[in-house]
């Protein structure tokens, strides 16, 4: 995702939206229509069926972001997504748990953190040393990435 697009795609504040707890569990059923039989999902494709994305900026997105993480980096993410959104309680109902994500600097040191918050109960995965989404929200700015 160079600099240059980031304009056109999803910032920080819309990725976060997803998974606040007013949003989980649309962003659950969104995960069922787009995962594969083993769980698995193409990473972006969350957040394009979440805010509905034509096809063309679909695959750009997706594209762009994998540039941008590596593949191993891409399935950590993922893998702390998926473990929210599938969540059971103890009566074995779904009980999808809320989750922020934060993007660190851009230092040597690269990494994908997650932390758990029995109080919430909530996630957050802090993502360090990889180029993140704009800061701003994609309705404050001029272009929208849904044509």
């Amino acid at each position: 995702m160079g600099l240059e697009n980031r304009k056109k795609y999803a910032g920080r504040p819309d990725i976060n939206a997803q998974f606040t707890p007013e949003n989980i569990r649309k962003t659950l059923h969104d995960y069922k229509e787009i995962k594969s039989r083993e769980g698995d999902y193409t990473f972006g494709a969350l957040t394009a069926k979440f805010y509905e994305f034509k096809q063309q900026a679909t695959a750009a997105w997706e594209s762009d972001i994998g540039i941008e993480y590596p593949k191993d980096v891409q399935d950590e993410i993922k893998r702390h997504i998926i473990h929210a959104l599938t969540h059971r309680d103890d009566h074995g109902q779904e009980d999808p748990i809320p989750l922020t994500i934060k993007w660190g600097g851009m230092g040597k040191k690269k990494a994908v953190v997650a932390t758990y918050n029995p109080a919430g109960p909530s996630y957050q995965i802090e993502i360090d040393g990889f180029l993140g989404p704009a800061a701003s929200p994609m309705a404050g700015r001029p272009h929208k990435n849904k044509t």
